[in-house]
């Protein structure tokens, strides 16, 4: 029985892994289309988790929500930074922080 649990158990972390990864893919690849977008260039070529929570919105009902912040730049100095958050599996908003424009 302990085996079934084990094997229950490790099933799990690997779908909730799989998971992450598909969705960080997601808000990475939301994140480098909106830079391209602006004109504006993604740095470090990568995003990264800040926070998840059981969210409810509207039409949409209640799931996992996962924020993502990467940073970006508009001169090639400055630094600034973006999110992009993901309700359950879909994109529900990519914010970018006020920058300049070079």
């Amino acid at each position: 029985m302990s085996k079934v649990v084990s094997l229950i158990g490790f099933g799990l972390i690997v779908y909730y892994w799989s998971l992450t990864q598909k969705l960080k893919q997601l808000a990475y690849t939301a994140a480098h289309s909106r830079c391209k977008e602006a004109g504006i260039q993604l740095l470090d070529q990568t995003v990264v988790m800040s926070k998840i929570r059981l969210k409810n919105v509207v039409g949409r009902g209640i799931r996992f929500q996962r924020v993502y912040l990467f940073e970006f730049t508009s001169t090639g100095e400055q630094r600034y930074q973006g999110r992009v958050v993901i309700h359950g599996k879909h994109i529900l908003e990519i914010k970018l922080e006020a920058y300049l424009i070079n």
